[in-house]
């Protein structure tokens, strides 16, 4: 068994085995989950990418000014490259774009190096829930980019972690943009997980078929729906493929049983205040430089510095 899917079936497992079923969103993105999400932000409900585009657009204009000399771009979860490309110029010497889906990536890639020939472009696939290192290039300043709030989706403090091992992996006097999404008004941010065209239903229940693709389960997706909702509570939109009727299924000879109308989370994606975020990055050891809001003020982008 490939060492991937071994990490597959050991988090499948573990999550499949707790009293509320869950299983890690980053399990989602094979080249059709990668294609389906693209999907979801390019609809009108999914404010995220159309507000966070508005504020690169303005710090296309300023980057030049906030950083001299020659730059190296790491894109951390970088899926189809369509922001980075916002912020191009001529100062950028390499590009790093770093994702769990490596030939959805190189797809993106292949565009960008038509536009852009003498940018150094190199793709490497990470895991980013997990630690990882970051390229290392001399005479360049190292600029990080974490956009579209995946920095919300996150469990149980593995944010501060993630925080603490770019800082680590980029080294002092460098940079990191992040994309974060506010808290705002529960109708907003409960359409943009329910778009009216089912996009998000299609990458969520998608992760059925890549589970039987895996594992041979003999799921049936028609026996599974979507579900999206906003809990106040805990700040956070929580996605559910909730189990039409008693089932049971095998993995890795082991079975689990689903009653009707049980719940599996697949997405978790934490909402945010200026004040919440800014604490968080200082608990993580970085310091907030400055930071962007679209004109609704639905979304933020910080600059930190390492």
């Amino acid at each position: 068994m490939k060492k991937n899917k071994k990490i597959f079936l050991k988090e499948l497992k573990a999550g499949l085995s707790k009293k509320n079923k869950m299983i890690p969103s980053k399990f989602h993105y094979d080249l059709l989950g990668s294609k389906y999400f693209e999907k979801i932000t390019q609809q009108k409900e999914y404010y995220p990418t159309r507000k966070e585009k508005e504020i690169l657009r303005k710090l296309s204009k300023t980057i030049s000014a906030l950083f001299k000399g020659n730059l190296s771009f790491v894109e951390i979860g970088s899926g189809a490259t369509d922001k980075i490309k916002i912020l191009l110029n001529k100062n950028i010497k390499f590009y790093i774009p770093l994702d769990i889906s490596l030939d959805f990536v190189k797809k993106s890639v292949s565009k960008l190096k038509k536009k852009y020939p003498k940018l150094k472009v190199k793709p490497i696939k990470i895991d980013y829930s997990k630690p990882f290192k970051i390229p290392n290039f001399k005479r360049t300043t190292k600029i990080c980019f974490f956009l579209g709030s995946s920095i919300g989706n996150f469990h149980n403090k593995e944010e501060i972690r993630f925080l603490k091992n770019i800082r680590k992996s980029i080294g002092k006097n460098n940079y990191l943009f992040m994309g974060v999404d506010l808290i705002k008004n529960k109708k907003i941010i409960e359409k943009a997980y329910n778009d009216k065209k089912g996009y998000t239903a299609k990458f969520s229940l998608n992760l059925i078929n890549i589970i039987n693709k895996s594992f041979n389960t003999g799921l049936n997706i028609k026996n599974f729906y979507y579900q999206g909702k906003f809990n106040s509570r805990l700040k956070c939109v929580q996605g559910f493929i909730v189990s039409k009727l008693n089932q049971s299924f095998l993995i890795d000879k082991k079975r689990f049983f689903l009653k009707k109308n049980e719940n599996i989370q697949v997405e978790i994606s934490n909402k945010f205040t200026i004040k919440s975020f800014v604490h968080l990055s200082r608990l993580a050891k970085w310091k907030v430089d400055k930071y962007w809001l679209d004109r609704q003020k639905y979304f933020a982008i910080f600059l930190l510095k390492s």
